[in-house]
């Protein structure tokens, strides 16, 4: 169900859930300190920043966006899905987080609000730049190495590489909990992710075994 839709460009329909405006009431409602909503924010125009640079690439349009409570489903035609390993797909939507977070770090330096906003930005740009490969910095090294490797010593260095960069970053994250006994966030997170990184190789393993 959708509560409006419309066109980008005459052909690209976005169509915006009624969930989706639920969830962010339900946010604001009971987040009291805004942290939540203004995470949400960061990740839309986390999104956003991925978004313009697909529109703005010639021939990769997206076919259709649609805003749920879960995220952002982009469907495209075939000829876009070449966008996803375009570098300027990957990186866009960090940069436009880094871009923020320095534009209301030095140019609001003493608004509270908005140093929290900036803090938000910056942790989520920085975060998906980490070489992992559910992650936009490690789509980015996986175009790197394709230049230097086969495609089998790829897929190992990337899965080498994810798995360590996610045991160090649960590690770090387990020590910020014992530290602060609340902070479970960088852990969280981290598992988050590994879970996601294992639930991808466990569904790819079929296909690398009939590859081999």
């Amino acid at each position: 169900m959708s509560v409006f839709s419309f066109y980008i460009k005459r052909s690209v329909r976005v169509n915006v859930s009624f969930y989706f405006f639920a969830v962010a009431a339900v946010i604001a409602l009971f987040d009291k300190s805004g942290l939540l909503l203004m995470g949400l924010l960061s990740a839309l125009l986390h999104e956003a920043g991925h978004l313009t640079a697909m529109l703005l690439l010639p021939g990769h349009a997206p076919t259709e966006i649609s805003l749920t409570p879960f995220g952002l489903k982009i469907r495209s035609s075939p000829l876009a899905e070449f966008a996803d390993g375009n570098p300027a797909v990957l990186a866009a939507g960090s940069g436009v987080n880094l871009a923020l977070a320095a534009v209301f770090y030095f140019l609001v330096p003493r608004c509270a609000v908005m140093a929290r906003f900036a803090s938000l930005n910056l942790v989520m740009g920085t975060v998906n730049l980490l070489p992992v490969e559910t992650l936009d910095g490690g789509g980015l090294l996986r175009l790197l190495l394709r230049c230097i490797l086969s495609d089998r010593a790829c897929d190992f260095v990337m899965t080498a590489v994810s798995l360590v960069t996610l045991t160090v970053m649960a590690f770090a994250g387990f020590i910020v909990l014992l530290r602060t006994r609340y902070n479970f966030t960088l852990l969280g997170m981290s598992l988050c992710l590994l879970f996601s990184l294992l639930l991808r190789l466990t569904r790819d393993a079929p296909h690398c075994a009939l590859t081999k």
